[in-house]
């Protein structure tokens, strides 16, 4: 009898370390098949249901991600500061201008950053990125920057400085397409870039004016008439010419009707293999057509400009809608230095020469026209002695000083004040 109970007991036990092993052994076999499943399995399911945690990072006044910062409070110590995130399409209610919303796919994945100086945000930055890590288009821009372009609406007593910032749409290549940028009073920029198997060669610089005022309405001879809103227009259209090497080596540009005041020296951003922008804009000179010719009298012309291999532009050639020249200015280089410039238009024919300091700081500029003497400017730091000559006499003196003038003396025939 007691034999028989032992017996059954010991079949018991042995069913129960059965069934036991038994879960043990499915559980063992979900998380392996768990383990196995791929990334679009349970491990997407994860991370799409738990967000990606805010990273802080010790920055500099550009944005540069310099060293990983373990917390909030730590970073915002630092003068500058950044903080960076992946959200979700559904955290960008009004961030996409309805411009750049058609450049926008689904799928993108949307990095946010944020920079601080001294603990207080000072830009937002928006970057797309497609399946493959390749930014698609960026949005920067000052905290107030996006609401503002969206409503087209400029608070009177804004300051400037909130509504700052710019837009950038690339390519598969990563090639920049489409380049926005904004001025203080909500004037739009739209540059268009044209490629030819990778090589830059045409630029469209466009120009929408300011919104019309809050109310959209304006007294006109007793009644009220709606404003109309701008439209963008074209302003310029540049053409580049390529070395055999691949070295940008000429630019022409046409400047089309409503140019006006808008003309300017710089171009748009170039691409990574061509002389970068500011360097092209910057070392062109305050002495431009634009100068001699004046900017009410540039409309409709083609000006090609013509560079070394180092960006610097040696001519500017300007030609009306019939062919014909009408002005020619040279630049002359000694190394970084601008040493001369030429201008002739017609009967009109001048040369400025500048001297420098050690420091390659501008020192003297002599102006002549038609060989005679008519203008020296002397640098000294922030100050300026300038000397007004007739027929090459010395006529009157000004002091400047940052900028201003503080005092001018007319100056006799021997050279003395009066």
């Amino acid at each position: 009898m007691i034999h028989s109970v032992t017996r059954k007991n010991s079949l018991a036990l042995n069913k129960k370390h059965f069934f036991l092993l038994l879960i043990a052994a499915l559980l063992a076999l979900g998380i392996f098949l768990a383990a196995q499943e791929s990334p679009e399995g349970v491990g997407s399911r994860i991370a799409a249901s738990a967000p990606e945690p805010v990273m802080w990072y010790r920055s500099n006044a550009s944005g540069l991600e310099i060293e990983l910062i373990p917390s909030r409070l730590a970073a915002l110590r630092n003068e500058y500061c950044l903080s960076v995130e992946v959200i979700s399409r559904q955290r960008l209610p009004g961030i996409i201008p309805r411009n750049i919303a058609p450049y926008y796919a689904e799928g993108y994945r949307v990095e946010f950053k944020v920079l601080y100086e001294n603990s207080k945000e000072i830009r937002r930055q928006w970057i797309f990125r497609d399946s493959s890590g390749l930014g698609r288009l960026a949005a920067s821009g000052t905290a107030d920057f996006f609401s503002s372009i969206n409503n087209r609406r400029g608070n009177e007593g804004e300051d400037p400085d909130e509504v700052k910032g710019f837009i950038e749409v690339r390519n598969s290549e990563g090639y920049v397409t489409r380049e926005f940028q904004y001025d203080e009073d909500l004037s739009e920029w739209d540059f268009r870039y044209y490629y030819r198997e990778g090589i830059l060669i045409r630029t469209e610089t466009w120009l929408k004016g300011p919104p019309p005022p809050a109310n959209g309405e304006s007294q006109g001879e007793g009644e009220m008439s709606a404003i109309k809103e701008p439209a963008f227009e074209r302003l310029f259209t540049d053409y580049y010419r390529y070395s055999r090497s691949g070295s940008l080596r000429a630019i022409d540009r046409t400047i089309h009707e409503g140019a006006g005041e808008r003309t300017r020296v710089g171009f748009p951003a170039l691409s990574p293999r061509i002389t970068p922008v500011h360097e092209v804009a910057t070392q062109a000179g305050i002495y431009t057509t634009a100068y001699f010719l004046g900017v009410g009298n540039l409309e409709g012309l083609t000006i090609a400009y013509s560079m070394d291999n180092r960006g610097r532009i040696l001519s500017e050639i300007s030609k009306n809608e019939e062919g014909k020249t009408v002005g020619e200015l040279r630049n002359e280089w000694s190394g970084d230095r601008l040493q001369s410039v030429v201008w002739k238009s017609g009967d009109d024919d001048r040369r400025i020469e500048f001297e420098y300091d050690r420091n390659k700081k501008p020192l003297v500029e002599r102006n002549f026209r038609k060989g005679v003497l008519e203008r020296i400017v002397t640098t000294d730091g922030d100050n300026e002695v300038e000397e007004i000559f007739m027929n090459g006499v010395l006529i009157l003196r000004a002091y400047w000083e940052n900028g201003l003038k503080i005092s001018e003396e007319r100056v006799s025939s021997g050279g003395m004040p009066r």
